[in-house]
């Protein structure tokens, strides 16, 4: 059992699967759970339902519909929480997400986002976005930085956000590691904005302070 905790996306996906199995006696499908969130993409939901199961709380039977079973159920405190949401109204109207416009440079900016080696980073980013209830709305991956725009929550600053970016990359980096012959992973300092027309020209400042681009030894 994994001990992290949920994240607000995940304990939204727990919590309908409790309420709607109290209701109707049986499990509701990925697509239900979608509809019911707001999730079109199926494999975004399969995304925090996995997460769910490797953190505990719940069991299922893979490639089987309705096969979802409740471990853990939402503590007593998210119930009352979540019924003086319905009572007072207080979340109708309030979206509870931000768009950051986010980039980080390779160490001294070698290419070490090229070929093969960026498949593995884009995947891994797609997977950290999905454990914690983000959606990536554009991936720019150059061989010497990587650009990110991608719709968060407010109590996850861009310096936490980009942090979980590049610790899923360095885990691809311990993961295959003839792939990253270079002696680090990522340079110092990242450019964060919420004002997306600003994210080209910081994009250019950041590259310019990390000074010119690097070849690797062998290329």
């Amino acid at each position: 059992m994994d001990g992290k905790p949920l994240t607000v996306q995940q304990q939204n996906v727990l919590e309908y699967i409790s309420g709607f199995s109290e209701r109707h006696g049986y499990p509701p499908t990925l697509r239900e759970i979608g509809a019911a969130l707001g999730l079109a993409n199926v494999n975004a939901v399969r995304g925090h339902v996995e997460a769910l199961e490797k953190k505990g709380h719940i069991t299922r039977t893979r490639d089987k519909a309705r096969s979802i079973q409740l471990v853990h159920r939402p503590s007593a405190m998210s119930h009352v929480k979540r019924k003086l949401h319905e009572v007072f109204k207080t979340d109708e109207d309030v979206l509870h997400q931000v768009v950051y416009g986010l980039a980080w440079v390779t160490w001294q900016r070698l290419p070490l986002l090229a070929g093969p080696r960026a498949e593995f980073m884009r995947h891994a980013f797609e997977r950290e976005a999905i454990e914690h209830g983000w959606s990536i709305i554009e991936c720019q991956m150059e061989p010497d930085h990587v650009v990110l725009v991608v719709e968060t929550w407010p109590n996850h600053s861009p310096e936490k956000t980009v942090h979980r970016f590049q610790s899923a990359g360095k885990a691809v980096r311990r993961k295959h590691p003839n792939d990253f012959p270079s002696e680090s992973l990522w340079a110092k300092g990242y450019a964060a904005t919420t004002s997306l027309d600003q994210l080209e020209s910081m994009v250019a400042s950041l590259l310019s302070r990390q000074g010119p681009p690097q070849r690797m030894e062998g290329s």
